[in-house]
């Protein structure tokens, strides 16, 4: 989805990045996007795995660019995209730094969630 100025900005229900270059891009707030939890959680991943995880001022044209693709959101976690429009995303299959970013979040989410044992 695009705002009024033709950048981008989310998707329905989810947020959206795209890796170039080894890092995870994502649409500024300025774009109008709601900032989604999943989405603010991958900044604290990606510092925490040495992923640059940014905001950027995206256009469609960014898109053809992306060496990967994913979207995020609270149900679906992490999501690889492998192709848009018809048009293949890097390889076509679930990049290294998107597999990097769901593994490690996968893994916070287990710790945050796990019942502390009883004393």
């Amino acid at each position: 989805m695009c705002n009024y100025r033709g950048e981008l900005t989310e998707c329905s229900q989810a947020n959206f990045f795209l890796v170039r270059h080894g890092a995870a891009v994502t649409p500024t707030s300025e774009a109008g996007l709601l900032e989604g939890v999943t989405r603010a959680f991958l900044f604290e991943i990606g510092r925490e795995i040495g992923v640059d995880v940014r905001e950027a001022t995206l256009y469609p044209k960014d898109l053809e660019a992306a060496d990967e693709m994913f979207i995020t959101s609270t149900t679906r976690e992490l999501s690889p995209v492998v192709n848009v429009d018809g048009r293949v995303v890097g390889s076509g299959k679930p990049g290294p730094v998107t597999l990097k970013l769901l593994a490690r979040y996968q893994a916070r989410a287990r710790e945050l969630s796990a019942v502390p044992a009883s004393t």
